[in-house]
């Protein structure tokens, strides 16, 4: 494969944040060789699928990680609060810094969206301008309608607890040599979350996140079918 074929690829791997693209991207690294390069192209946050196609073009094939909504926002509250340690030490952003100091804890963010005027508003400002909450399913493909329709260019599709078991499917996808996990490999996603979440913010949370349970609903649909069988499903 050509320099060219790195410049316009003809696959691409998204990298929706919390998901666990960084291990994936840590695991692809340490397996490739040079010629592999221009096969896995993974590409940073902000690049969507709308951004795939002014970039590359529309017959550009991709895949993801996806994960459920609540707890990938989850994930991305408690991993900023936090300052992304002890991966990385990035300073909060303007938005961050609003709504860290406003919410002591997710719970306290996720029944915001049902509380008093300013706090709702303060919620919705950080839902809609703090990087890693914002760049969820939406951000990246739309609409539940509009993904589907994309269906025939996903060439891989996971979610975040079966991303290990699929690396001989993404492999296989991605035209690659089989890979094997390093122990370098690092990991943004939190088996124990910093702060709660009661059942009270769940339920006010889940109605907010609709339209991304759309889309996660269609990518569970998304990879049964392709990695139905690796699955076992």
């Amino acid at each position: 494969m050509s320099l060219l074929g790195y410049l316009r690829p003809r696959q691409v791997l998204l990298h929706i944040p919390k998901t666990g693209g960084t291990w994936l991207g840590d695991v692809i690294a340490a397996n490739r060789r040079w010629y592999e390069a221009p096969l896995v192209r993974q590409l940073s946050h902000g690049n969507s699928l709308a951004r795939v196609d002014a970039r590359f073009g529309p017959q550009v094939k991709v895949g993801f990680v996806f994960r459920d909504p609540i707890t990938r926002l989850h994930s991305a509250f408690d991993s900023r609060r936090n300052f992304s340690r002890p991966t990385r030490d990035t300073p909060w952003t303007e938005a961050e810094t609003a709504c860290f100091n406003r919410f002591p804890s997710f719970d306290a963010f996720a029944q915001a969206f049902a509380g008093e005027d300013d706090d709702r508003r303060a919620a919705e400002a950080a839902l809609a301008e703090v990087g890693h909450f914002k760049r969820g399913l939406g951000f990246f493909f739309g609409d539940a309608a509009h993904l589907a329709a994309a269906r025939s260019r996903v060439l891989f599709c996971a979610e975040t607890q079966n991303v290990r078991r699929l690396l001989p499917a993404f492999a296989r996808a991605y035209g690659i040599r089989p890979l094997r996990e390093p122990d370098s490999a690092r990991s943004h996603s939190s088996a124990a979350f910093r702060t709660e979440l009661t059942e009270a913010g769940r339920a006010v949370l889940r109605p907010r996140l609709a339209e991304e349970y759309a889309l996660y609903d269609e990518c569970r649909a998304i990879e049964a079918a392709l990695h139905g069988a690796d699955l076992g499903a």
